[in-house]
């Protein structure tokens, strides 16, 4: 992730959290579609912390997570690994592909002894399973799968779709399937994870706890009021900003603070594990064969992969940009019809706004709270300008800064 400003707050991650110890206090929002979420845990000498975070973020988690205490000092945070999918099929007699249906998993356990119940009972080993398709009484193609099994009477036959049960006769190998259903079932499953984050000091102290995720990019939406009088020198204008809850929690009570920027992030897979692929060493037989010496290939090749990935990297930068500016240009308003009088806008709380190089930071004057999965409008400036007369090189503006 690139640092937003200099020697601004550092970003933290969106993140829901059970743990009673910990809550949300403060939140920042990006134009450019990330965000900021820090939360807040009095502590007494050293202490455990927790936080329940959805798994899609853990990346992010790992890569931004900052922790501040004025007390103390921060320990190991730890949470469950999540081994990769094909690493959980390493101990089987099968891989991932093997239960993509019935007919996969058999042809996959070629050799197998199994047990056919139904109409044509029998045992024996399994040869291979052969798709088939036949023609119907109305003509429609049917697709069925014949099973062909050693027995002991010879070679046998039967439609796997007409077989009432296929059973393997040994039980480790039936709990082995069962086994590798229940760990594709639990890689899907396990949806969120929790970080257990030590902390050590003395006394009693308030700890802060923050890092940086992808979220929805939150809207600015202008109402500009003109008044009926052609000959009156000024007009309202009011901002107002759109925004979503995807967090998975409820927003209680939070500082809210909206970046008008674009910030450059990127994301890096920091969760998954990554095994080296090493290069096989031939056994030499009686000096017939030996290895063959490096040419440079191997670093020519991961200077090409290099390559490929800073290109992708600034593509999908590139798309990122023109996306968020596309989403900032804002639509115009239709003509309002004649308003009744009194022809007054309500005022509203205008944001504390400040600018500098890259962005315009509009920070609310109150707390907020919405629940998950909703979105929020919130008024953000509010200002009143003034005709620019004759002679005179300015306007006059009164209230809130606008986003630009």
């Amino acid at each position: 992730m690139a640092k937003w400003w200099l020697g601004a707050v550092l970003f933290a991650v969106i993140g829901p959290t059970n743990a009673a110890d910990l809550s949300l206090q403060r939140i920042m929002l990006s134009s450019g579609g990330v965000g900021y979420f820090e939360y807040e845990a009095a502590v007494d000498g050293n202490d455990t912390l927790s936080l329940d975070v959805p798994i899609d973020q853990v990346d992010d988690i790992l890569k931004s997570l900052v922790v501040y205490d004025d007390g103390g000092s921060a320990g190991e945070v730890t949470l469950p690994g999540r081994e990769p999918l094909t690493q959980s099929f390493v101990d089987l007699p099968f891989d991932r592909t093997a239960l993509d249906s019935a007919s996969a998993l058999l042809n996959a356990l070629q050799g197998a002894e199994v047990r056919v119940a139904g109409a044509k009972p029998m045992i024996g080993r399994l040869l291979h399973v052969t798709e088939e398709t036949s023609r119907g009484a109305d003509g429609l193609a049917i697709s069925r799968n014949r099973v062909t099994v050693v027995t002991d009477a010879g070679i046998e036959q039967v439609v796997l779709e007409d077989a009432g049960s296929i059973a393997f006769t040994d039980p480790e190998l039936q709990k082995k399937v069962t086994t590798a259903l229940s760990r594709l079932a639990a890689y899907r499953a396990d949806g969120r994870r929790r970080l257990t984050l030590e902390s050590h000091g003395s006394g009693k102290r308030v700890i802060r706890v923050g890092y940086v995720v992808g979220v929805p990019l939150w809207k600015a939406s202008y109402r500009l009021s003109l008044p009926t009088d052609p000959h009156t020198d000024h007009a309202r204008l009011q901002g107002w900003a759109i925004l979503e809850n995807f967090s998975g929690q409820d927003w209680h009570d939070v500082s809210l603070t909206l970046l008008s920027g674009n910030p450059v992030t990127f994301r890096q897979a920091l969760f998954e594990s990554y095994y080296v692929t090493r290069p096989g060493v031939p056994v030499e037989v009686v000096g017939r064969v030996l290895p063959t010496a490096d040419t440079g290939t191997i670093g020519a090749e991961l200077a090409a992969r290099e390559t490929a990935r800073f290109s992708l990297a600034r593509k999908q930068n590139a798309a990122g940009v023109a996306e968020s500016a596309a989403v900032a240009k804002a639509a115009p308003a239709p003509a309002p019809p004649s308003p009744p009088t009194p022809n007054t806008l309500a005022l509203i709380e205008a944001a504390e706004v400040a600018e500098n190089v890259t962005q315009t930071i509009f920070t609310l004057p109150y707390r907020i709270s919405v629940t998950a999965g909703q979105s929020l409008v919130l008024p953000s400036a509010d200002a009143e300008l003034r005709r620019r007369h004759q002679g005179d090189g300015r306007s006059h503006k009164r209230g809130a800064a606008c986003d630009r």
